[in-house]
C-alpha cells in the first residue's frame, strides 16, 4: 500500500477547539452533517436524559435537507444537544466517539489529490481567526518541485499557479485590493493564453510585469459609490435565503437594513439634488475613514485570504476555468466580509460614538460570511450562473466589488 504524503499549513496542528469559550458556536444557525455510519449508530442509542425533548433514539433527532441528512435544530436554530454551558450533551454522556464525522472533523478540512493530501482549517470557526490574528503571516507547503519530480507537468504548474498567487498576495508593501485586482487580471490571460507552461508563468508573474501591471491599475478609476452600491446588491442577494429561514439575524438584519437604505439614498432621482450631493459626500467620508481603520487588521486579512486560496481555489480535478471561477468566489466572499463590517462600524458610530472597528466585529462578519458562502463546487457555479449574466466574470466587475483602498 502506497503511502500517503499529507501536506499542511504551518498553523494547522496548534489548532484548538475553545468549547464553552467559544463566541460563535459551531452548533447553532447552520447544517451539522450526519454520515451514514454515524446515522446507523444514532438508531441504537437514546438520547441523554438532559436532552429536553427526548425521541426514541438519536437518529430521530435528524431530518433530510438539501440532500443530505443534518441535525434537526431547535426553534433557537441551536443543535438540539447543545446544553447551556455550550458542551455538547452527547460527549458528556457518551464521548468524543459517538460525534458524526462533520462534529469530529470541524473546523478541519482535507482535499486529496491523486499524489497527496492537504489539510487545512475553515474560517468559519472564531478559534481559527485567532490563531491566525496571532500570526503575522502564514506559511503553506511548497507542492509544485514535489510534483515536477512526478512527472506530471500539468498537474505541477496548476500547483505552481497557486504558489505564485500566494506569493503575489504576501507583499505587505501593497494593499491586497491591489494584489486581488492583479490576481484576476494574470488568471484571465493565463486563461485566454493556454495551454498553461511554467515559462508562462514566469513571465506573468515576474517582477517587471507586475510591476507593470500595478501601475496600469493604479490609473484606473474605481469610484468608491459605485462599489458601495454594488457591495449592497451583493450582500443583500447573499443573505436572501438565510433571512427567509430566519438564520444569523441578530448579525445580518441590522446592516442589512442599513445597506437597503443607502442603496435607496443613492438611486433616488426625485429628491433634492443638493441633499443627494451632501448624502453621498458623508458617505465617501465615511468610507475613507473606515478604510483607515480597517488597515491594522491587514495582516489578519491577508492570512485569511492565502489560506482561501490555498485551500479553495485547486481542488482535486480542477482545470484552469475552475480556478477563475473559485477565484471569484474568493473574492465575492472578501468583499461580502468588508462590507459587512463598513456597515456594522457605520452603526456602531450612530450608536455609541465608536470610531475604530473592534476585533471582535471582524471576527464576527469573517465567520459568518464564510459559513454563509461555505458552498459546494456545483452549488458556487449554479448561484453565479443564476446571479451573472456570464459564469466568467470581466475584469471590471471583479475590480467594481474590490475597489482600490
Amino acid at each position: 500500500m502506497t503511502e500517503i504524503n499529507y501536506l499542511i499549513p504551518d498553523y494547522y496542528s496548534k489548532f484548538t477547539c475553545i468549547a464553552d469559550r467559544c463566541p460563535i458556536t459551531c452548533c447553532q444557525e447552520w447544517k451539522i452533517g450526519v454520515d451514514a455510519d454515524t446515522n446507523r449508530k444514532w438508531k441504537k442509542l437514546q438520547a441523554p436524559e438532559t436532552v429536553p425533548e427526548q425521541k426514541k433514539n438519536l437518529s430521530a433527532y435528524t431530518i433530510k435537507k438539501d440532500g443530505q441528512r443534518v441535525i434537526g435544530l431547535d426553534s433557537d436554530h441551536r443543535c438540539p444537544f447543545l446544553n447551556s454551558e455550550k458542551l455538547c450533551r452527547l460527549v458528556v454522556a457518551y464521548g468524543d466517539k459517538v460525534l458524526s464525522e462533520t462534529c469530529t472533523t470541524f473546523p478541519r478540512e482535507e482535499h486529496r489529490f491523486p499524489t497527496h493530501n492537504e489539510k487545512m482549517l475553515m474560517p468559519c470557526c472564531p478559534a481559527v481567526i485567532d490563531l491566525w490574528n496571532k500570526q503575522k503571516s502564514l506559511h503553506f507547503p511548497n507542492v509544485s518541485d514535489t510534483l515536477s519530480d512526478t512527472g506530471d507537468t500539468d498537474t505541477s504548474v496548476l500547483f505552481l499557479l497557486r504558489e505564485k498567487l500566494l506569493n503575489l498576495l504576501d507583499d505587505s508593501s501593497r494593499t491586497i485590493e491591489e494584489e486581488l485586482l492583479e490576481s484576476f487580471y494574470i488568471l484571465q490571460e493565463l486563461h485566454q493564453h493556454q495551454p498553461l507552461t511554467k515559462e508562462l508563468l514566469e513571465d506573468y508573474f515576474s517582477d517587471s510585469t507586475v510591476r507593470e501591471l500595478g501601475n496600469a491599475i493604479s490609473d484606473i478609476d474605481l469610484p468608491p459609490l459605485d462599489l458601495i452600491s454594488e457591495c449592497n446588491e451583493l450582500l443583500q442577494d447573499l443573505s436572501v435565503n438565510y433571512q427567509k429561514e430566519g438564520l444569523y439575524q441578530d448579525t445580518l438584519n441590522p446592516i442589512l437594513a442599513l445597506a437597503e437604505e443607502i442603496s435607496e439614498s443613492l438611486s433616488d432621482s426625485t429628491g433634492n439634488p443638493d441633499d443627494t450631493k451632501a448624502y453621498e459626500s458623508t458617505l465617501l467620508e465615511q468610507w475613507e475613514q473606515f478604510t483607515q481603520y480597517l488597515s491594522p487588521y491587514e495582516p489578519l486579512l491577508r492570512n485569511f485570504l492565502r489560506n482561501e486560496i490555498f485551500s479553495d481555489l485547486l481542488l482535486p480535478d480542477s482545470d484552469l476555468e475552475n480556478v477563475l471561477v473559485q477565484m471569484q468566489w474568493i473574492a465575492l466572499e472578501y468583499a461580502s466580509i468588508r462590507h459587512s463590517v463598513f456597515l456594522r462600524w457605520m452603526l456602531d458610530g450612530t450608536d455609541a460614538n465608536v470610531s475604530e472597528i473592534s476585533y471582535e466585529t471582524l471576527r464576527q462578519y469573517l465567520v459568518i460570511i464564510t459559513r454563509m458562502t461555505g458552498y459546494e463546487t456545483a452549488d458556487i457555479y449554479e448561484y453565479l450562473e443564476n446571479s451573472f449574466e456570464s459564469l466568467l466574470w470581466d475584469w471590471g466587475y471583479f475590480a467594481l466589488i474590490i475597489g482600490k483602498l
